[in-house]
C-alpha cells in the first residue's frame, strides 16, 4: 500500500488549510467592492479590486508568507493585507486617472497592486529566511 493520501484527502486538506484567511478575504473583498462602487462608480475598478483582495491576498499568504497564523492572528493579518491592498489599489487608480485614459486606470491599478503585493511578500519571505 502506498503512503500517498487519496485525491479527496489532499483536496480537503488544501481547501481547509487556510480557510480563515480565505473567508475573511472574501468578506473584505465584498466590502471593498461596494465601497469602491459607491465612491467611484466604476464597475470594472470595483470588480478588479474585489478580485485582488479575494484571490491574491489568500494566495500570497499561502504561497509566499513565511509564517502561518491561526484564529484571531489570521483574521488580523488578512484584514491588514486587505486594507493595504485596497489603499494601494485606490492610490494607483487615482494616480493613473491623471496619466492614462479612464478605461485603462482600473487595469493599471490592478497590475501594479498585484506586482507590489508579490514583491513585498517575496521580500519579506527572503528576509525572514536569511535572518
Amino acid at each position: 500500500m502506498s503512503d500517498n493520501p487519496s485525491l479527496g484527502a489532499r483536496l480537503k486538506a488544501d481547501l481547509t488549510s487556510n480557510v480563515t484567511v480565505s473567508v475573511v478575504a472574501v468578506l473584505c473583498a465584498l466590502v471593498a467592492l461596494f465601497a469602491f462602487a459607491q465612491v467611484d462608480g466604476s464597475p470594472t475598478g470595483s470588480l478588479l479590486l474585489a478580485l485582488n483582495v479575494a484571490v491574491f491576498v489568500p494566495y500570497a499568504y499561502e504561497q509566499y508568507w513565511p509564517v502561518e497564523y491561526a484564529g484571531g492572528a489570521a483574521v488580523v493579518w488578512t484584514v491588514s493585507a486587505a486594507l493595504v491592498t485596497t489603499g494601494l489599489f485606490v492610490g494607483v487608480y487615482q494616480l493613473a486617472l491623471g496619466v492614462a485614459p479612464t478605461e485603462y486606470t482600473a487595469g493599471i491599478a490592478f497590475l501594479v497592486t498585484v506586482a507590489v503585493q508579490y514583491a513585498a511578500t517575496t521580500l519579506f519571505m527572503r528576509v525572514r529566511q536569511n535572518a
